[in-house]
């Protein structure tokens, strides 16, 4: 599988956090901006389906996966 990255759309995300409830490998909090943010380059291929509901999870669509 090719190299997948996440990206947090900081002018979208309300920092609702669902992100990190379902990927914590891959999103955390920012406790200045109260935003996701990513913890990784590379999304893990193990953590992939994570990411993914993250993605699904998230109620502003601040989210994508990029190969």
């Amino acid at each position: 599988m090719s190299a997948v990255r996440a990206i947090v759309d900081l002018g979208v995300c309300q920092g609702y956090a669902n992100c990190v409830v379902e990927a914590d490998r891959i999103f955390d909090i920012d406790e200045e901006t109260d935003k996701a943010f990513v913890l990784v380059d590379v999304v893990p291929d193990d953590a992939l389906e994570d990411a993914q509901r993250a993605v699904a999870a998230c109620p502003v669509a601040a989210i994508t996966l990029e190969q």
